[in-house]
């Protein structure tokens, strides 16, 4: 190539470089200042996504051949820095360790009656959503969303294969349901504004998260399918540390009991942008449900994707039994204990803005279709 030649490709790029970059700061700037429009802010995002793949493209020399790409890890992380897409990037909660407080707490944590006062606003929304580059179509139906650079077809390929769980006689424990944060709870009716003094936390366990997992565990128990259901409180009065003491409490168990194939670490949700908390919802047989959501982690989970077939299996199954009750299965760099089994996943049953009764309902129909599902690998 001729000096000429290189000296005009070089002017070329750094020319589309800075009008790449100053779209971008243009975007930013204008989604700040119309950051109260959820779509408009989304839709700003996507373009600015969609401007970091052109730059990426100009870059490359073989821009011609071959397009470049950003992985969903990078690009997500470019609309969330980027500060728009809240109601996509909220759909990977990150189950942290981060207590509001690091210091052990004294007395009870009282479920309230009535909310005292009226602090933030509540959004109900159903969350709705199409297969993607990062959100993967299941063999069986529903959804997976791929937060990693692990090879998507390689993942589609673990979920259509057989989970690798070994049947024993009904009747002995197969299921282990438990809550590493078992003091989540919801609020007390369906509403449209909830009370901050309120932490959606409780030490009353037939308000929290442990009421929803024993829905699940009468609706195997009624189906013939051995379960145990734990609800030692792994969060209260100390938060940090919770998932060391819930693996202490799973691995009794599994040595306690070794026909337990599949762990269930059952959750809620808690959505907030901006003061306004989100609680995800849909009508199944004339009922209002809260969302549910499983995660699976590959962070020191070497066996991760026996965890992916068995979470598909219930996935598709749910979605085939009630259209839009799932959000996608969650596939991102976490752990959560799931090292401990071929059948671990954790379950976020809705969120904390949505009502007891709404998460209570969603616990039956998980444990309906999860019975059902693992009937039929039984053979009966």
């Amino acid at each position: 190539m001729s000096n000429r030649k290189q000296d005009r490709s070089a002017a070329d790029f750094a020319a589309g470089a800075i009008l790449a970059m100053t779209l971008f700061a243009g975007l930013v700037a204008l989604g700040t200042a119309i950051s109260g429009i959820p779509d408009c802010a989304r839709g700003l995002a996507v373009m600015s996504a969609k401007l970091n793949v052109i730059a990426a493209e100009a870059e490359s020399p073989d821009a011609q051949k071959q397009p470049a790409s950003v992985s969903p890890r990078a690009a997500g992380e470019l609309i969330r820095l980027s500060g728009f897409g809240g109601q996509d990037i909220e759909a990977a909660p990150e189950e942290t360790e981060d207590p509001p407080s690091d210091e052990e707490s004294p007395g009870e944590l009282p479920y309230p009656e009535k909310a005292e006062h009226s602090d933030g606003k509540i959004v109900r929304k159903t969350y709705t959503y199409h297969p993607s580059t990062t959100y993967l179509e299941l063999p069986g139906g529903g959804l997976l969303r791929n937060c990693t650079d692990i090879d998507p077809q390689y993942l589609l390929e673990q979920c259509a294969r057989e989970p690798d769980i070994e049947l024993h006689e009904k009747g002995e424990p197969l299921v282990l349901i438990m809550h590493t944060h078992t003091t989540e709870s919801y609020e007390p009716v369906i509403r449209g504004y909830y009370d901050a003094s309120f932490s959606s936390r409780t030490t009353e366990l037939d308000k929290s998260v442990a009421e929803v997992g024993a829905r699940i565990a009468e609706e195997l128990s009624a189906a013939g399918i051995g379960v145990i259901h734990d609800t030692t409180v792994h969060d209260y009065p100390q938060y940090t540390g919770a998932y060391d003491r819930s693996a202490v409490t799973v691995e009794s168990y599994l040595e306690e009991y070794p026909s337990i194939q599949i762990v269930i670490d059952v959750h809620r949700d808690a959505i907030e942008e901006e003061g306004v908390r989100y609680a995800p919802a849909v009508e199944v047989d004339g009922k209002s449900a809260a969302q549910v959501m499983m995660i699976c982690g590959c962070t020191n989970v070497p066996q991760y994707r026996y965890n992916l077939r068995i979470a598909s299996r219930l996935q598709s199954r749910l979605e085939r039994d009630y259209p839009g009750l799932t959000r996608p299965i969650l596939f991102d760099e976490r752990n959560y204990n799931q090292e401990m089994t071929h059948g671990s996943f954790l379950i976020e049953m809705g969120s904390n803005a949505n009502a007891l009764e709404e998460a209570l309902y969603s616990g039956e129909l998980v444990g309906r279709s999860l019975a059902e599902l693992l009937c039929g690998m039984y053979g009966g």
